[in-house]
């Protein structure tokens, strides 16, 4: 056996015994690690698969990442339709990073029609949960109105200013530039 692959089982061998829970859960979480150690070995079709059998699980990390799989392009051509509907399906189910993936295809009308209120409900969701990245983009999105030629009212720019303050707490590189630019 390589060096690799007895590194693999003994991390697998710890992870076992450090999950408490159900049997179900011990198996997803070695079922996930199993997943990100072939992804990071470049196999992204047996990451795919394993990623596939944790997401008909119920598993809302699989799903969103094999979101990104088909966002990147990577074991299959790059499909942002494909990325969105598992984007969505982690989204609905809760999921943070999901609901910031949804947030940020709706902003950008990547494999979906271009919606700044859409995206901006759904970083809402992502930074009620803490995400850093969806409460700048929020805040973001209040500073521009949702990207309309209006100008944000005073309520727009207060909410605007805490979650920016919010995403800067948790050392957003780019918070604190814009709160420093709100008047």
């Amino acid at each position: 056996m390589s060096y690799i692959q007895n590194s693999f089982c003994s991390l697998v061998i710890i992870f076992c015994f450090c999950v408490s829970g159900s049997v179900h859960a011990e198996n997803t979480g070695v079922g996930a690690l199993k997943a990100y150690a072939v992804f990071k070995m470049g196999d992204y079709e047996k990451a795919y698969e394993l990623w596939k059998e944790l997401a008909d699980e119920g598993n809302t990390t699989a799903m969103n990442n094999i979101g990104n799989l088909y966002e990147s392009g990577l074991g299959f051509p790059r499909d942002m339709q494909i990325a969105v509907q598992w984007y969505r399906l982690s989204a609905e189910a809760g999921d943070r990073l999901g609901q910031l993936h949804l947030g940020t295809a709706y902003e950008q009308g990547a494999g979906v029609p271009r919606d700044n209120q859409q995206a901006a409900d759904w970083f809402r969701k992502s930074a009620e949960q803490g995400d850093p990245d969806a409460q700048f983009n929020l805040g973001v999105m209040l500073i521009t109105n949702y990207g309309t030629e209006l100008p944000a009212s005073a309520k727009m720019l207060e909410d605007a200013r805490q979650w920016l303050e919010k995403a800067r707490l948790q050392n957003h590189p780019e918070a604190r530039i814009f709160l420093q630019m709100l008047p």
